[in-house]
This record gives C-alpha cells, structure tokens and sequence, in this order.
C-alpha cells in the first residue's frame, strides 16, 4: 500500500513550494482561472497515462509528479469561494463541497463496476477522458472574483438614492466591505491563529485522508463483500451532503468557531463507531456506522474553509491558503501513503484508527484554542485607508 500511494507523496513533496510561490498569483484577475485550466489538462493527461503504466518509475513521474502538479492547481476553488460570499459564505462552501460529496456517492459503485467489466487499465482512461471532458470547460469560465465583472459579493447591490438610481460612487451595503477586515499573508502569518488553524486543518486532514483509501480493505477483511462495503462508502454522502449545508448555515449565523468543534466531535467518534465494526461485523453497523461518520466529515471541510476565510479576509486569501496549502496538500496526499506505511509494517487496522483519532483529538484542541483576532477598525486597518 505504501507504493500505491507513494505517488500522492511525491506530488505533495514536488509542490510544497507551489503554495508560497503561487499563492499570491491566485489573487490576481486571471490567476485562479490559469491555474485551473493548467491543473485540469496535467491532471487528466496523468490519468490517461495510467492505462499504459508499465513499471514503478512512470507511475510515480506520471501520476505523482505530472498529476501532483494538476491536483494542487485544480483546489483553486478554496480561493474562489471566499472571494464571492462573505455574508453568505457557510452556503456557498457547501453548495461548493455537495460537488465534492457526489464523487464518493458514485464513484466506488461506478469504478467497482467499469474495474470488474474493462479492466483497471481502461477504467483509468475512461475515468481521464471524462475528467477532461467535464472539468475543462468549467474552468474556463472562472473568475476570480464579482468585482472583476462588475458585481458586489453576496449578490448585494448598491446603495440606491432617494430617486432610486444606483449612485456609482456610493459605498455598498453589503456587510463584506463594513465589517471584514482583510490581512495580508505577511500579518496572518504573525498571529497565532493562523498556525492554530494550520495545525487543526492539517492534522484532521492527515487523519482522514490517510483512512479514506483503507476503509473498503477494512471492510473487506472483515469478510464483507468487495460490492457492499464500496456501497456503505457511498451510503455516507448523502448525509454528508445535508449537514454540509446545516453546519454551512450555522457558521454563517453564529460563527465558524462552534461548528467547527461540534464537526470535529463528530468525526472523531466517527472513527470509533467505524472500528467497533470489528467487533460486531454486521451489515447494519457498518452502514450506520459510515452515515454518522458522515454527519461530519463534508461538514469538517465546509466549516474549516469558512474559519480561514472568516478569520483572515478575502482580500489576501489566496496568498494566506497558498502557506496553509503546503500543509494541507501534504497532508492530503501524504496521508494515504503515510497509513499505507503504518499498515504494511503492522498488518492492524486498530493502529490506523487509533492514529487517525490522536490526529482528530489534537485538532479539537486547537480549535478551542483558536480566539477572534482583535482587529483594527475599517478606518485603520491595512490596505484600507
């Protein structure tokens, strides 16, 4: 398993710089779409390339370092989403992230299926040409933000005058301008909340992106059929999905802090309930099982991608995630490699969920940890006057 994933590993290494050196150019006006368009055709094209794979060293030149460069490019919407809601921000990161929920809803079923009938090698191609197909276009028409086209975050319009006539030069209502203040990456990266958040994130991250790719081989040796436990994986997103949006509203409403912990529990029981499946192996327990795990795990992404932005300001974020992206990307990529490890020398799950739990427990500390910056006024801030 280790040099299954070793590739991911190597992606995530090969482009830890990336994060410093371009995050500043996914502030820019065409930044973000350049990178996506970039990130989507190396991507594919190493997805492609797998249905030739023939020895250790393509695999990990193509899909590790060629696909590793496409995956970090195609996160751009992290730096888009809070470019374009302020107010509305927790809706709009789960509207975003419901997209992200669809791919385990579908796609252990879907590849399952085109695996058993055309082979691994073909079901990598397919799994390419559709990547293209779909993500290509999209990216093209990415913007970086309203004001390049003329709109105001949120949907919010212009202070109207009394003869109701949009005044050009008047200042917007909308609450992103009055009462977000932006950091630049050089303040953020001064405050204690930014490496609190990084180490929460990238902890979290670790641990369930590092279980991901073992629960269907748990469940597996547990004696459940390769079909049912890809389909218990799926069972999983639908709740995923909804309660993206419960704890999308509830950060909007009341701040990201609480959700946050609330996620975080969650999850980290999540894992236990998942692990007790051992014990008992039964069909109903582990569908139950991943459900509740659900309940959090979209919520975690919605919530934590909120909580920077809230925190930090819109007006730098891409700058300030492409620090924080460093972490995260290896811990993305690392994790699955980084388990993969654990399990080959130990040959125990047990230690692979005790380790995803130590990782969840630790990030609920520093979520509580984590206190509102104390903020200058509008009139005073940075970048303001």
């Amino acid at each position: 398993r280790g040099l299954v994933f070793l590739p991911l590993l190597v992606g995530a290494i090969v482009t830890l710089p990336l994060g410093i050196i371009l995050g500043p150019f996914a502030d820019q006006k065409h930044g973000p779409q350049v990178m996506a368009i970039i990130g989507v055709i190396l991507f594919g094209l190493s997805l492609l390339y797998m249905r030739n794979a023939e020895d250790v060293f393509g695999y990990i030149l193509v899909f590790g370092v060629v696909g590793g460069l496409g995956r970090f490019t195609v996160q751009i919407a992290l730096v888009i989403v809070p470019k374009w809601f302020v107010r509305k921000r927790g809706l709009a990161q789960a509207t975003v992230s419901a997209g992200f929920s669809i791919g385990p809803l579908i796609f252990p079923l879907i590849l399952q299926i085109l695996v058993d009938s055309i082979g691994w090698r073909e079901a990598w191609f397919t799994m390419g040409v559709a990547f293209l197909a779909l993500a290509l276009p999209g990216a093209f028409l990415i913007i970086r933000s309203p004001e390049d086209v003329g709109l105001l975050p949120d949907g919010d319009k212009l202070e109207e005058s009394p003869s109701t006539t949009l005044i050009a030069t008047a200042t917007p209502t909308y609450r992103s301008d009055s009462k977000e203040i932006s950091l630049t990456r050089k303040e953020a990266l001064r405050t204690r909340q930014f490496w609190f958040l990084v180490v929460a994130i990238g902890l979290a991250t670790l641990g369930i992106r590092g279980m991901i790719p073992n629960f269907q081989p748990f469940f597996i040796s547990l004696d459940f059929k390769a079909s049912t436990a890809a389909a218990s994986i799926s069972a999983y997103a639908i709740p995923a999905i909804i309660m993206g949006f419960v704890f999308g509203l509830m950060a909007d409403r009341q701040g990201p802090r609480k959700p946050f912990l609330i996620v975080c529990s969650i999850v980290a029981s999540g894992l236990v309930l998942v692990s007790l499946v051992s014990l008992v192996q039964n069909i109903l327990m582990m569908f139950a099982a991943m459900i509740y795990l659900g309940f959090g795990l979209n919520a975690f992404f919605v919530v934590s991608q909120v909580f920077v932005a809230n925190t930090f300001g819109r007006q730098h974020i891409g700058a300030i995630r492409g620090v924080m992206g460093t972490v995260n990307n290896m811990a993305t990529f690392g994790g699955p490699w980084l388990f993969g490890i654990m399990y080959d020398a130990s040959a125990e799950y047990n230690i692979l969920f005790a380790a995803a739990l130590g990782f969840w427990l630790i990030t609920i500390t520093m979520g509580i940890l984590v206190r509102p910056l104390v903020r200058p006024t509008p009139q005073s801030a940075p970048g303001t006057g």
